[in-house]
């Protein structure tokens, strides 16, 4: 599953991000007839994405800040992690460095953190699959990645790690982009009463979509029947009514584009440029993907 991706300008946006106070109840009151997946489970915006409480605002501020420095994200994997689980985790993001590589130039790195490494990501298990967004400059707190596996559900599995860890590098979710409504329709009679909210939609001077092409194999999309109430879709696809919502194998073309571009590996092209590309890029893509569900 791949899921082109997005960053937020936090500039009135945190206002959104509050759960509603009936979020958690209507999740228990409804599970029987919902089908939820480990992403929907955490209990936190969307799902699967958190934020402090006291995270700075302003559009001026936020991409630099959610950037991790040089993109060397250094974490620590607790004891609560199985082994074989740790090297599913580590190969996962070997997967995500070598799929942005530039050349022979890294554009992002995973690695155990130091002494020396005053913030860093935790990976634990718990509850649901979650994940703090961005590298949260000069604000102190756990940055928490959570994975859960028990015998009936499980977040182990190599594209829903790369989903949280896309979070982790200031990305969030694809269908709620400012263009969604051109490409996907949002079903909100199937939607758990409470849970509307997840299916809001970004403003265009609330993100930033590196100039990227929307795209439904994104491994940041929404499952086709993402918080339902009923088992039926919560969102269809309108310009490509046979796309798969929601896949969880790896990183799309678009999703690796944009970790490139947000992270100054490859240049952000003009508008015009761009509008170039995209028409090229949608004749290519589904060779694209195939070929990284290959490597997979």
């Amino acid at each position: 599953m791949c899921f082109a991706v997005f960053i937020v300008y936090l500039n009135n946006f945190y206002d959104a991000l509050i759960l509603p106070t009936n979020y958690n109840a209507a999740l228990k009151e409804e599970a029987a007839s919902a089908e939820l997946s480990p992403e929907q489970m955490g209990g936190h915006y969307q799902g699967d994405m958190i934020f402090p409480e006291d995270v700075s605002r302003g559009a001026a501020h936020r991409p630099s800040s959610q950037r991790w420095p040089n993109g060397i994200i250094p974490y620590d994997m607790t004891s609560s992690i199985f082994v074989n689980h740790s090297l599913l985790i580590v190969d996962a993001m070997r997967r995500m460095e070598n799929l942005t590589r530039v050349g022979n130039r890294s554009c992002i790195q995973f690695r155990p953190k130091t002494s020396n490494d005053a913030i860093f990501i935790t990976i634990q298990n718990g509850t649901g699959c979650s994940a703090y967004v961005g590298y949260l400059q000069n604000i102190t707190l756990n940055r928490t990645v959570t994975l859960m596996h028990t015998p009936t559900s499980t977040c182990m599995i190599t594209g829903i790690i790369q989903h949280e860890l896309l979070h982790v590098l200031g990305f969030f979710h694809e269908q709620s982009r400012p263009d969604r409504d051109d490409y996907v329709s949002i079903q909100w009679n199937n939607i758990l009463t409470g849970t509307e909210f997840n299916f809001e939609k970004y403003t265009k001077e609330d993100i930033d979509t590196l100039r990227t092409s929307y795209e439904y194999g994104s491994v940041m999309h929404y499952q086709a029947n993402a918080f339902s109430a009923n088992g039926l879709n919560t969102i269809i696809p309108t310009k490509d009514p046979n796309a798969v919502l929601g896949q969880r194998i790896g990183m799309s073309p678009i999703d690796i584009l944009e970790v490139q571009r947000y992270y100054g590996c490859v240049p952000i092209p003009s508008a015009a440029v761009h509008q170039q590309n995209t028409i090229s890029m949608s004749s290519t893509i589904s060779m694209g993907i195939v070929l990284i569900l290959l490597l997979h």
